[in-house]
């Protein structure tokens, strides 16, 4: 007799069957899978609010009603020589209607009174324009963009990454599940200092631990976990500020196993708070590739979830991705052990 497994079309439950090949399955044991979610925690992405939020801003423009459909590629025509290049993202007509140009608080008459002195011909058009809200930059969601689409026609072109960022389905469960392990190694660093910090770097190419580190910060203002976990990097490739404090496992590696020219080229920290604003830019500076952390700073000083996002700053000459809530529970617990912040 042998024993099979059947799963019903729902995928609800598993059937264990005894029989031989050529009985009718007997004794059906239904088993219900696990509901409960498999981790205790949620991963969540930093990102600006000009991402999270549906909202979008707005900017008031004049549009004109275009009388004449036949002259309607000519009026394109007229309308772009003086269009200006902050509407670029918004397609010109709408219906019947034609965006003609910014409406700077101006009235209808102003509006005339300027197009006549650029010598704008109004063939083809009401010559009654008139003040309409629309989208002031292109959406960058999909949700952004069904708003925008409401106001006026936009150009868009869909994010998949990000998309997948925000519908959480960016992490499969062994990805999670390879996240929450590099956390509790993590979590292990803080206990050899009592320190409430610790950090690992890790390649996700080869899941690779290329150095961790507890924080020293009590010896050495700037010897924050992060910091520290950095400079373990620089050794492993020769290089390092300070002497090892660290009883971490630092794996060797070459030159030709790097993927970049930076220290921490595509590499992901695991660190169990928040990085304040300095490790924040050591990291950019680093060009490492994600940060996820456990839980937020404190006193709200860090440099990736509070007011200053440094990961997403436009000036900066590297982003990275950022998520949190890996053990968030624990990481809190181990962050109030920390003795100064």
């Amino acid at each position: 007799m042998a024993a099979k497994s059947y799963i019903l079309d729902n995928g609800a439950y598993t059937a264990k069957v005894g029989h031989t090949d050529d009985e009718t399955p007997k004794n059906i044991s239904m088993e219900p899978k696990q509901s409960r979610p498999p981790f205790s925690w949620t991963l969540r992405p930093v990102l600006p609010e000009n991402i999270t939020t549906n909202s979008i801003d707005t900017v008031n423009v004049f549009v004109d009603t275009i009388t004449d459909r036949k002259l309607i590629s000519n009026i394109i025509k007229r309308v772009q020589l003086i269009y200006p290049n902050s509407l670029t993202h918004l397609k010109l007509v709408k219906n019947q209607t034609i965006i003609l140009m910014l409406a700077n608080n101006m009235s209808p008459d102003q509006c005339i009174n300027t197009l006549q002195v650029m010598k704008f011909d109004f063939s083809g058009l009401s010559g009654q324009p008139k003040v309409v809200a629309v989208p002031k930059s292109i959406p960058r969601t999909c949700n952004q963009n069904e708003q925008a689409q409401k106001l006026w026609p936009c150009k868009f072109h869909p994010d998949k990454r990000l998309e997948s960022i925000l519908s959480g389905k960016m992490f499969n469960l062994l990805q999670l599940a390879t996240i929450e392990r590099h956390m509790k190694m993590a979590l292990e660093c803080t206990k050899r200092s009592n320190s409430g910090v610790g950090a690992v770097m890790v390649d996700p190419i080869n899941d690779l631990i290329i150095a961790q580190s507890e924080d020293f910060r009590i010896k050495h203002p700037i010897k924050h976990a992060v910091m520290c976990v950095i400079d373990e990097v620089a050794k492993t490739q020769g290089g390092g500020a300070w002497n090892s404090e660290t009883t971490s496992r630092i794996s060797k590696i070459s030159s030709a196993d790097k993927t970049g020219p930076y220290l921490c080229t595509g590499y992901d920290l695991y660190v169990t708070r928040e990085p304040c604003v300095m490790c924040a830019m050591a990291l950019v500076h680093s060009r490492v590739k994600r940060v996820f952390f456990g839980c937020k700073s404190i006193n709200g000083s860090g440099g990736l979830a509070g007011k200053v996002r440094i990961h997403h700053l436009k000036n900066i000459n590297h982003h990275f991705e950022v998520y949190t809530g890996v053990l968030e529970e624990e990481c809190k617990l181990a962050a109030l052990a920390c003795l100064t912040n």
